[in-house]
């Protein structure tokens, strides 16, 4: 899986009827698509409460989580009064951006945002109840993360492929795992892969890998054989 592919998948990824595109290189998901899935959704079922984003990353009773969600992944080492300064001095947006967990391209029309995974997550959490129970569902179904440790786990398979003595044929290792996951071959299939296929992938990659690395499989034919019986 290349690092900088947008994920979107038809099946799993659609909120409201509006597709939330995250980008695999820094798992960074779409507040743009956020909001425009609220929208969907306020006009569809009558919420009378206009949900922002904006107001929602930017409000007083939202600090202190978002604090604690960056402290917990190690992505800031201050103090909480400190960030707090900060925030208070510069304003949340900004003080994301400067700790690369927020991200805005484009102008006008063309411009779209996107944050950290779980700060994403708290905002969905906080427009709207219905909103609430699509995401607590998205996070129990863990798309995302078995997404992720796909590529992780062909990662891996490929640093264990390097230690076989022959050239590998990469091109046909990739066609031969998405056959035997997907049922076929086509350019993008893992992006738009469901829950099970994912894990069905990842839980592939780390096995053969492992074959490899404990002197199992010694050959590219092995390899090949292995996935194609497993």
């Amino acid at each position: 899986m290349k690092t900088n592919v947008i994920m979107e998948s038809v099946k799993d990824r659609e909120l409201f009827g509006v597709i939330i595109h995250q980008n695999t290189k820094d798992s960074m998901l779409s507040l743009t698509d956020l909001q425009e899935a609220y929208t969907h959704a306020r006009v569809l079922n009558g919420w009378k409460t206009k949900g922002e984003i904006q107001h929602i990353i930017n409000g007083q009773e939202n600090a202190e989580r978002i604090y604690y969600v960056l402290f917990e992944q190690k992505l800031i080492n201050c103090e909480y009064s400190q960030f707090m300064d900060m925030v208070k001095k510069n304003g949340m947006v900004k003080v994301l951006k400067e700790f690369g967990v927020y991200r805005t391209t484009g102008r006008g029309e063309n411009k779209k945002s996107v944050c950290n995974p779980y700060i994403w997550v708290l905002v969905a959490m906080e427009l709207n109840p219905m909103m609430y129970a699509k995401v607590v569902t998205w996070l129990t179904d863990t798309l995302i993360l078995n997404r992720i440790e796909a590529g992780n786990f062909y990662k891996e398979l490929s640093s264990a492929l390097y230690k076989l003595p022959e050239k590998i044929d990469y091109p046909k290792l990739a066609e031969t795992l998405n056959i035997k996951v997907f049922g076929k071959h086509e350019l993008g299939i893992r992006n738009k892969g469901s829950k099970e296929e994912l894990e069905k992938l990842y839980i592939l990659e780390a096995n053969i890998a492992f074959a490899i690395n404990k002197g199992y499989l010694k050959t590219q034919n092995d390899v090949i054989k292995a996935i194609s019986e497993y």
